[in-house]
């Protein structure tokens, strides 16, 4: 599943980053929390918000892709995968 999803996932970020001006525009509007703290250095705060979003999914997307994102290694590989069903044995 992973092999499948992880390329779109990638992809997201690749267009979250080239559109993030129309994304802004056309979408969200400026976003507070972003104009505060990024807009010094950096320039447009809400640009380089979503910039980095985009950067962190394609990053994650990767990490991901190669099965290297921490996972709990305290749940034996036979256990049922459903927390509820954790939950209820």
């Amino acid at each position: 599943m992973r092999f499948f999803l992880s390329p779109l996932v990638f992809i997201a970020g690749i267009l979250l980053m080239k559109y993030s001006v129309a994304i802004t525009d056309q979408f969200t509007g400026k976003i507070e929390l972003a104009e505060k703290y990024l807009n010094a250095g950096l320039g447009a705060g809400t640009y380089t918000w979503w910039k980095l979003c985009g950067l962190a999914l394609c990053v994650i997307s990767v990490l991901w892709l190669f099965n290297m994102l921490p996972h709990s290694a305290s749940i034996p590989a036979s256990a049922p995968s459903s927390a509820l069903i954790r939950f209820l044995i």
